[in-house]
């Protein structure tokens, strides 16, 4: 069986709020590699394993149901938990503080917080509709 196909076949079925619980949990790794990979200057292997990470990540994100029917997690839901909760309406702010985190591990490259922080929401606009449709949407992880 190929890759793809078994990736679709993966699903697990909760509760509404456990499905919460764990997508929030990915939440703060999921935007921290985004601003890494958006931010800093580093060697492409680096940024191979972030890109990765971020994949497995969003494989598991998609294959996350609610009980009972393991019905799909609606577009809103995933971007309240991945985007609008933990931005809250402060999408600069956010992004200037998970750069601090790492500001001392990497190089900056020139892109401002704001240009990041841009990006970050385009990219949580277009995966959010692909977590929706069960899909992880590893395409969509370009830098």
């Amino acid at each position: 069986m190929p890759a793809a196909a078994r990736r679709e076949a993966f699903e697990m079925a909760f509760p509404r709020a456990l499905v919460a619980q764990k997508a929030r949990g990915r939440e703060e790794t999921v935007n921290e590699h985004l601003v890494k990979l958006l931010a800093f200057d580093v060697p492409e292997a680096t940024r191979a394993v972030w890109r990765k990470e971020l994949a497995r990540h969003f494989r598991f994100l998609a294959a996350l149901r609610v009980k009972p029917g393991a019905s799909r997690i609606p577009a809103r839901d995933w971007w309240t938990w991945l985007y609008a909760d933990p931005f809250e309406d402060n999408e600069a702010g956010y992004t200037a503080g998970l750069i601090a985190l790492n500001a001392d591990d990497f190089a900056r490259n020139g892109r401002g917080v704001d240009a990041v922080a841009d990006r970050i929401r385009a990219f949580h606009a277009a995966m959010i509709l692909r977590l929706e449709a069960g899909e992880a949407g590893e395409d969509l992880i370009p830098f």
